[in-house]
């Protein structure tokens, strides 16, 4: 829409500023008419003009602006072409279809708009014919240019057809290849999402595994330590065992068989032992926030070459230490790349830069490309906030920056992003160094 109304003003202007070319050929050929030519083309020129300011002013789709100024130039050559002098005709001819041709291969539009400019200018070129030619025939008038006119004429509407046909077929073969990159994308992102959960059950059962181990540990030495004196207790009884009566060595061989009851009961309890304790804090580690930039970028390279996105890489050598959760780290660097690519635009340039500065680790990421706008920004970033206040759902892909946000700031970390001409769509993330 944007580039059809460019090419649109293109050709209005070229108009306007062709002006003294025809009135040099009016003068040249015409030179008894020509100052009325003269002022005939300037209103033209003025009324083209004030047609074009207000489909502007009024918000006209490009095309019906450019149609209604086309109409009147057509009108205007068509019936200059019939007037002059057969021996004239061959230069207004061409300029006439150089007229339609500059339309027809500058303004983008469907072909009907391009035969209605034609058969308004015909019909011009007819009616006038018949009434100021009434001694030539038609094939003078072929003759004498309008034959090339309307060869130049017909391959101009030609031209306007293929080209709408491919730029069609190509706009829409694009459209589609962008819905399957973002669906990629999408599908990428809940993959590593996957893994991410999956990530995380691994730390709970580890460390329900870790509870397990060390109850168990406790229970199995206070066992020991019981076990363990009533066997001495036993030794000692069996050593002195000539003082005992029958009945004694009963009741000792009964509390032996007891004894080792507990003890397969403890082997059992430690096989068995369960617990609910499923409460899982941030594990803490050092992270180098380079080497996580790194193994990200690689993860969603190919994304990134599906949209014809080039990524530009500069990782500070020193290491940027941090003391965070490596795996919630790595998904919110993970989840900001995905989206960065998701909402950039195709064939443009994303920027990666990580450094120090003062006490901080700082990632930051420049798009230049379409910019998205900082009410979309907005949007996009507090999306979570906005669902919890209207119990609204949202999609996974409109969820990803405002995930990035608050895994970052309870982390302790913070992000800031912008979009504006000057420095195109701007993401940075902040973490604190280890001192």
């Amino acid at each position: 829409m944007v580039k059809g109304k460019y090419y649109a003003n293109v050709v209005h202007w070229s108009l306007i500023f062709s002006l003294p070319i025809f009135w040099l050929l009016d003068y040249i050929f015409l030179p008894h008419d020509w100052v009325n030519l003269l002022f005939i083309r300037l209103i033209v020129a003025i009324f083209t003009y004030v047609v074009y300011l207000f489909g502007s002013k009024s918000k006209w789709p490009y095309y019906k602006t450019a149609s209604v100024f086309g109409g009147i130039n057509m009108v205007l050559n068509g019936g200059i072409c019939a007037i002059v002098s057969p021996t004239h005709m061959l230069p207004y001819f061409l300029l006439f279809g150089i007229v339609v041709l500059l339309f027809n291969i500058t303004i983008f539009w469907k072909p009907v708009y391009s035969i209605l400019q034609l058969a308004l200018g015909i019909i011009a070129l007819v009616i006038c014919f018949e009434i100021f030619n009434k001694t030539d025939g038609y094939d003078t008038m072929v003759v004498n240019g309008g034959g090339a006119f309307f060869v130049i004429a017909f391959f101009s509407c030609l031209i306007t057809y293929n080209r709408y046909l491919l730029i069609t077929r190509e706009t829409e073969k694009s459209i589609l290849i962008e819905n399957a990159n973002n669906q990629l994308i999408e599908q990428s992102e809940k993959i590593i999402d996957q893994k991410r959960e999956i990530e995380g059950i691994n730390k709970k059962l580890q460390k329900l595994s870790d509870y397990r181990y060390n109850t168990l540990n406790m229970m199995m030495h206070d066992f020991g330590n019981f076990t363990g004196s009533i066997q001495m207790s036993l030794d000692m009884l069996k050593n002195s065992s000539s003082n005992l009566t029958s009945e004694q060595k009963e009741i000792l061989s009964y509390i032996s068989v007891g004894n080792d009851k507990l003890k397969y009961l403890a082997d059992k309890l430690a096989n068995s032992a369960e617990t609910d304790n499923t409460k899982i804090a941030y594990e803490t580690e050092e992270v180098n926030l380079g080497a996580a930039v790194e193994t990200a970028v690689s993860s969603l390279n190919n994304a990134a070459q599906m949209k014809q996105i080039k990524l530009l890489l500069n990782i500070d050598a020193s290491p940027l230490l941090l003391k965070v959760d490596k795996a919630f780290l790595e998904q919110i660097i993970d989840k900001l790349f995905a989206n960065v690519i998701r909402y950039a635009q195709s064939n443009s340039l994303i920027a990666i830069y990580t450094y120090k500065r003062d006490s901080k680790a700082i990632l930051e990421i420049t798009n230049k490309g379409k910019l998205i706008g900082m009410e979309k920004l907005n949007q996009l970033f507090n999306n979570l906030e906005n669902i919890n206040h209207t119990q609204q759902t949202a999609t996974q892909s409109a969820l990803g920056f405002s995930v990035v946000k608050k895994l970052t700031e309870q982390m302790g970390g913070k992000i800031t992003y912008n979009s504006e001409e000057s420095i195109g769509n701007f993401y940075r993330l902040e973490f604190n160094l280890i001192p």
